[in-house]
C-alpha cells in the first residue's frame, strides 16, 4: 500500500460540469484544429519565477488589508450584513466555499474588530441544483435592505437568474466567473478571472514562456468542452500557434489513442483538458506510456486530488498547473504561510483550508470587508460599497498584484484577469513557475 501523499488535499468532489470554469482556475476545453495562417499579435506578458519565493506585495497583514483594528467586534452593536450565495446540498456541491467564508467572518469579528467595530454577519442562500433556485436567492438578497453587497461563492447553476433578479441594485462580488456575460452585468465585480482571461493567460504562457508553435489537446466530448475550445482556438490563433484537439467519449478508460491523434508526441506543449479522476488517471497513464517530453499544462486542481494520486499508485502527475489564485500548497510564499496560520486560528479545518473554494471565499470576504470599512462601516450603502470596489487597485489577497475594474471596455466587471503557473514537483509540493501572467487578447 502506497502512502497517501495527498492526505491534506480534499478528495475530488467535482463533476464534469465544473469544467466550465471555476475553482482554482476556469477549466479550459477544446475541440478541432486552429487555422495556421494567423500572425502573432502583441499583448500579454509573463516572466519566469525568480530565485526568491516572496512576492514583495504579498498580503499578510489582514488588519492593514481590510482597514480593521486589532481586537474583537462589539457584539452590542448592530451587525453589518453581506449576502452569500453558494452551490451546495445537491448532486454538485462546494461546501468548502461556505466554510471558508464563515471562517473569514469569524476571524474578522474576533481579530479585526468586525466592520468599524460592528460584527460582520453572513446572510446565506444556497443553490442546490437548479437554475431557478438562483431566482430565489436573488429575491432574498434584493429584498433585504440590510445587505450591503452580495458575494458569490462557487456557483455553477443559478448565477444568471440571481443576477437578473437583483438587476444591479446591489454590488455582486465574485472571485471567479464561469460565464463571460457576468463581466458585462451591471454592478458586477470579478476579482480573479473569467473564461476569457484564463484562456488568454494560457495562450500567453504557451507563447511567451514555452515558445510553443503547436499545442496538442485532448478532451471529453461534452457541451462545456466543445464551447470552450472556441475561445482557446481564437486566443492561440491570434498568437500564430497551431492547435490540434481531439475529443473522446468521457466513459473511455484508455486515452492513448486520443492523445496520439492529438499529436502529443510532436507538439510543443500538451494540455489534457480532463477533470474527473478516471479521466485524469487515464490521461496521465497515456502520456507516460507515450513518453511525452513536452510541457504538460493542467488547468485546475482536479488532476492533483487524492483520488487521482491513489489511482496512479500514490503520486499525482507531475504536470504544470495554471491558476487564477495563489496555490496554497506552495508554502514558500509568504502570503500562503500567513493564510494557513490565520485560517487555522479561525477553526478552518485542514481539508477545507487547502481547498481552493475555501481559499477563494476567505479572500473574497476579506476583500468585501475592506470595501465596507472604506465605504463608511455600519453607514456604508450599496452605492458606497460599489464605489470602493470600483476604485480597488490591488493587490488581491491570495491573488495577483494588479486589479483594475473597467480596464476591459467590453467587460467592465472583469477587475482581475491575471493567472499564474505552478509546478507540481511531487507529493503535496507545488512551486510557482512564473510570476503573474497578463493575458493577451482582452
Amino acid at each position: 500500500m502506497h502512502k497517501d501523499v495527498f492526505a491534506d488535499i480534499p478528495a475530488y468532489r467535482r463533476t464534469r460540469i465544473a469544467v466550465a470554469g471555476l475553482s482554482v482556475v476556469l477549466s479550459l476545453v477544446a475541440g478541432g484544429c486552429a487555422d495556421s495562417d494567423a500572425t502573432a499579435t502583441a499583448g500579454g506578458s509573463t516572466s519566469p519565477r525568480s530565485s526568491s519565493s516572496a512576492d514583495p506585495w504579498a498580503v499578510t497583514d489582514l488588519a492593514g488589508y481590510t482597514g480593521g483594528k486589532s481586537g474583537a467586534a462589539d457584539t452590542s452593536l448592530s451587525p453589518v450584513k453581506i449576502g452569500w450565495v453558494n452551490q451546495q446540498g445537491g448532486s454538485l456541491e462546494y461546501p468548502s466555499a461556505t466554510l471558508g467564508a464563515q471562517a473569514a467572518v469569524k476571524y474578522i469579528n474576533e481579530k479585526l474588530g468586525g466592520v468599524d467595530g460592528h460584527p460582520l454577519e453572513l446572510s446565506t442562500c444556497y443553490v442546490v441544483d437548479s437554475e431557478q433556485e438562483g431566482n430565489s436567492c436573488g429575491l432574498k438578497m434584493a429584498n433585504d435592505d440590510d445587505i450591503k453587497a452580495v458575494l458569490v461563492g462557487t456557483l455553477i447553476n443559478g448565477g444568471q437568474s440571481m443576477r437578473a433578479v437583483i438587476q444591479g441594485s446591489k454590488p455582486i462580488l465574485m472571485s471567479n466567473s464561469i460565464s463571460t456575460p457576468d463581466a458585462k452585468g451591471k454592478n458586477v465585480f470579478i476579482f480573479n478571472g473569467n473564461p476569457d482571461s484564463i484562456f488568454g493567460g494560457l495562450a500567453t504562457y504557451l507563447d511567451d514562456e514555452v515558445k510553443a508553435k503547436s499545442v496538442a489537446v485532448f478532451y471529453p466530448q461534452d457541451a462545456q468542452s466543445i464551447d470552450g475550445v472556441d475561445v482557446l482556438r481564437k486566443d492561440l490563433k491570434k498568437l500564430g500557434i497551431k492547435l490540434k484537439a481531439v475529443g473522446f467519449d468521457p466513459a473511455t478508460t484508455n486515452l492513448t489513442a486520443a492523445a496520439v491523434a492529438a499529436g502529443v508526441q510532436t507538439a510543443d506543449a500538451v494540455v489534457p483538458l480532463v477533470s474527473s479522476p478516471p479521466n485524469c488517471v487515464a490521461a496521465a497513464k497515456a502520456l507516460e506510456s507515450l513518453a511525452v517530453k513536452a510541457p504538460i499544462v493542467s488547468t485546475g486542481s482536479f488532476c492533483f486530488s487524492n483520488a487521482v494520486a491513489q489511482g496512479l499508485g500514490g503520486e499525482a502527475p507531475k504536470w504544470l498547473q495554471l491558476s487564477t489564485q495563489t496555490n496554497v500548497a506552495d508554502t514558500t510564499l509568504t502570503d500562503v504561510r500567513a493564510y494557513l496560520k490565520q485560517s487555522e486560528s479561525a477553526s478552518l479545518k485542514t481539508d477545507a483550508r487547502t481547498d481552493s473554494d475555501a481559499t477563494l471565499a476567505w479572500s473574497l470576504v476579506m476583500t468585501a470587508t475592506k470595501f465596507l470599512n472604506a465605504a463608511g462601516g455600519a453607514d456604508a450603502t450599496t452605492k458606497t460599497v460599489a464605489k470602493a470596489a470600483t476604485s480597488f487597485s490591488g493587490p488581491m489577497l491570495l491573488g495577483s498584484e494588479t486589479v483594475k475594474c473597467g480596464a476591459y471596455t467590453d467587460q467592465p466587471g472583469l477587475c482581475g484577469a491575471q493567472s499564474r503557473v505552478f509546478e507540481h514537483t511531487g507529493g503535496n509540493t507545488f512551486s510557482a513557475a512564473t510570476d503573474w501572467i497578463t493575458p493577451s487578447g482582452l
